[in-house]
This record gives structure tokens, sequence and C-alpha cells, in this order.
């Protein structure tokens, strides 16, 4: 019998990349009559991204899972500088090559589209199959995008309007009234919300399903949302399945990552504060400083992930060639007995440890997913994206992190350092002893873990996908 085929086209950033792929595995574990064709994309600025995307094509050897290289563009000189609408232009790119791809397959049966390439829905409709779209972010925040974009298309409300005259919002993925100060970037701004996220809406309202990376007991209150749909405005919501937490098990770290566990192994369970900021975080030399001199004064043992911020707006990090250079002087020798500073390092292999007690993070969803699996509570850090709305909900409806800072945003021109005092007070509070904030991500993890096991919510819901995905077989 001849295999269905399902095309994923999947944005080139780790943090979506990796996700999509473990998705991908899940469902040819589920059903063998399957075949999935993963289209992968370049961005030509981002050599050292590409370079672990492909570590994971390579060490990824699944029997239905194929990859194919669409070409890279070879000159990006007048393209966005703002990363986000650089990737956009990058996926408008890639559509005629997609589609010249797909017009070649036998047995297509839909696609899988990730968050950020929901304009690729046109081409599955040329081809009349069903898409479902993958949300590498909370139902919270798919909420809101879909909010906004209904009061602007069907009340004629500006939503920039709402942003100037009020303090907060009432929203209805959110049970709290949510704060100006958090809302991403690219739903204030309105080239990119004009340009990016309305359009994005669009496609996600078109699309037969939406499968998200949450769980349903993590974020009942934005899942139940969606059942009424008078929330959401007129048009159709497509059906949600949360079927998360689906976790990155790829190994792409770095040369020293034994060494590293090895140091670990000789620290005290729960003693070790780890910083990380995601594929796409870092800092200039100024707040550097300032995060060694917190983490100095706070006294606790620590692992920290430090990347070279891009020389150029809308680059992307790399990593320093002498870490040295970059911290304040005498620091590395200060705290060699109690710390380390390292370049990229595979995230899950590190909360998983038990030395590791708490987690300095950016808040990133797939981050957040990993630290509940992994019962490590977080010290909430955001800096782009959706993650300052990650960050309130975190610390101010669900109750499962302290707060450094909820609205640190690296595209305010005008954004403040966050003090070295001010790291090491969440640093302190973070580690200290048990908390309620760590009891609630202990309960939380064990929650996590049942959702995944046979019966529970996510092992039904994905069920449930399967089902509706091989209802659309040809």
């Amino acid at each position: 019998m001849e295999k269905s085929v399902l095309v994923v086209i999947v944005a080139p950033l780790m943090g979506h990349f990796t996700q999509t792929i473990q998705l991908a595995k899940l469902m040819l574990q589920k059903n063998n009559q399957l075949s999935i064709s993963v289209l992968i994309m370049k961005v030509p600025t981002d050599p050292e991204g590409a370079k672990k995307i492909q570590t994971v094509i390579t060490g990824c050897h699944v029997e239905g899972l194929h990859f194919h290289h669409l070409p890279t563009p070879e000159n990006t000189d007048h393209w966005a500088s703002n990363r986000g609408l650089f990737v956009n232009q990058l996926i408008e790119y890639q559509k005629p090559h997609v589609r010249e791809f797909v017009s070649n397959i036998k047995g297509l049966s839909g696609f899988i589209l990730d968050m950020t390439t929901p304009t690729m829905i046109d081409i599955a409709d040329e081809f009349r199959v069903a898409s479902y779209i993958f949300v590498t972010s909370c139902a919270a925040f798919i909420g809101l995008v879909l909010h906004f974009q209904a009061l602007e298309d069907e009340e004629n409300q500006d939503i920039s309007e709402l942003f100037k005259c009020n303090k907060e919002l009432i929203t209805p993925s959110f049970l709290k009234p949510v704060p100006i100060s958090v809302l991403p970037t690219f739903t204030t701004n309105k080239e990119q919300w004009s340009t990016r996220m309305r359009r994005f809406a669009y496609g996600y309202r078109k699309a037969k399903g939406m499968i998200v990376n949450t769980f349903f007991e993590l974020e009942e209150f934005a899942l139940n949302s969606f059942f009424n749909h008078s929330s959401y405005g007129k048009s159709k919501l497509p059906q949600i399945y949360p079927v998360g937490p689906i976790l990155n098990t790829f190994n792409t770290e770095t040369k020293n990552h034994s060494d590293i566990i090895k140091w670990l192994d000789n620290q005290p369970a729960k003693s070790v504060v780890f910083l990380c900021f995601g594929s796409l975080g870092s800092f200039k030399l100024d707040q550097v400083k300032e995060i060694a001199n917190g983490l100095e004064k706070s006294g606790h043992q620590f692992l920290w992930v430090l990347r070279q911020h891009p020389a150029e707006k809308g680059g992307f990090p790399s990593e320093y060639e002498n870490l040295e250079f970059e911290l304040p002087g005498g620091f590395l020798d200060r705290t060699a007995s109690v710390g380390k500073v390292v370049g990229w390092i595979q995230q899950l292999a590190i909360l998983s440890h038990p030395a590791v007690g708490g987690f300095v993070s950016h808040c990133g969803w797939n981050s957040i997913l990993e630290s509940l699996w992994c019962d490590v509570p977080i010290a909430t850090w955001p800096l782009a994206a959706e993650q300052q709305l990650n960050a309130f909900q975190l610390v101010k409806e669900l109750g499962m992190a302290v707060e450094i800072s909820l609205d640190y945003n690296e595209a305010k021109e005008d954004q403040a350092l966050v003090k070295a005092d001010q790291i090491e007070q969440g640093i302190r509070e973070l580690m200290d002893g048990e908390t309620e904030v760590r009891q609630r991500v202990k309960e939380f993890s064990e929650k996590s873990k049942i959702a995944m096991n046979e019966g529970g919510s996510s092992f039904v819901t994905f069920e449930n996908l399967i089902l509706s995905i091989c209802s659309n077989q040809r």
C-alpha cells in the first residue's frame, strides 16, 4: 500500500525546528502508513544556526522521515533587518520552490505548517489537502493573536489605539488582565502586526487544526476559551490539539559537554543555578557585567550559557572566542570553584541533572516545558517574541516562577539594564529552599508526565490528531 505523504514546512529556527522533528517522529510511531517530508530553509545570515540544524538532521535516522533542502537566497542585502520580518521574506521567497517540490509528490495527504509559516496554507489549498499548524508557543498567546485580529476585522477597532489608551487589557485566553508592557512587539508595532501577525491569524483560522505544544492541565483556562467561539469573533476556529510537552531530546551540545556533566556530578543536589537565554538570546557587554556581578554577589554555584551579541541589528548570536575579555576583571578566577561560563549546550541534559536547582530563563515556551518536566523552577527574564507574555503567565497566573523581570524587551531602544542587585535578589529567591513556587512546579511536573502517558490528556489528544490526519488520506 502506498504511504500517505505529509509535507512539513518549519521555520529555520532551532526552537521551532527541533520540536517539529520530534512531533514528526511521534506521528510516525503512531502510524507506519505515513511518510513525512520536511522542507529545510537556511537563514543565510545565521551560519551557526544552520550548522546546528544540520547536526539534528544528520543524527536523525527514522524510517519514513525525509529531509529536503530548499535553495538559499543568494542576496539578502536589501531584506528587512528585523529578524522576524527577515524570516517572513525568506518564507515568501521559498513559496515557488515548495510548490515545485510538492507537485512531484504521489500520495500527498496534508501539510504540517509552523506557526510562523501559515501563509504556506495557500499552497496546501492549491493541492486541495488539509493543513495543520504546529504551535511552539502557549495556547494563551494564540488566543491573544486571534482575539486582536477579530477586534480589528470584525469590530473595526484599531488595536494600536487600545495600547495607547489602556495600561492593561481583558483578553479571553488570560485569566487576569494583561499589562500592555508584556505584549509582544509584533502586536504593538503597527508594521509587524499588519505584515506579519495579522496575516498569520488568517492562516491559523483556515487550518483544519492547530497542534499546540502544551497540555490541558497547564493551560486549562486558555484551552477552554476556544470552546467559546464568540470570544474570538464570527470567523471559524480550527480544532485545537494540545499534545505536549514535546521536548527537544536532540544532541547538539558543544565538545565540552562531558566536562560540564562531570562538574555537575560533583555538586550537591539542587545547588546550581542555570542561566540560559535560548538559541537567539544574548546581551550587550554592559548587561553581561551586571549578570556577572549579580551572580557573584548571590554566592550560589552557577552554570551560565553566554553567547556573543550580534554586531548588527537583527543579527544572530554567535560563540565567544575568549570569554575572559567580556567579563569583569578577575571574575573567572574568583568564581572558578563555584561556577562555569560556557557556550551553547544541550539544555534538557542540564535541566535534568539533579545538581540543578533553578533556571534563569528567557521564558521561551520550549524552555518552560523543559523546566517543568525536569521539576526546576524558573526566574523570569524575557527578551523577545512572546516571552514577556509567557513570563506573565508563569508568575502572575500560574504562580510557578519568581520574577527578575516580566517586561524586559531587547527591541526597546531605551531598555534599562537589569542591575546586579535585582539579579542577585531573583537568584536568591529562586534558590531559597522549599517555596510555594517550587511546590507548584513539582505538582505540574508530575501532571506533565501523566498527560503524556497512556490515557493522559495529551496522549488521547494525539490519538485523535492521528485519526484526523488519517481521515485525509486519499
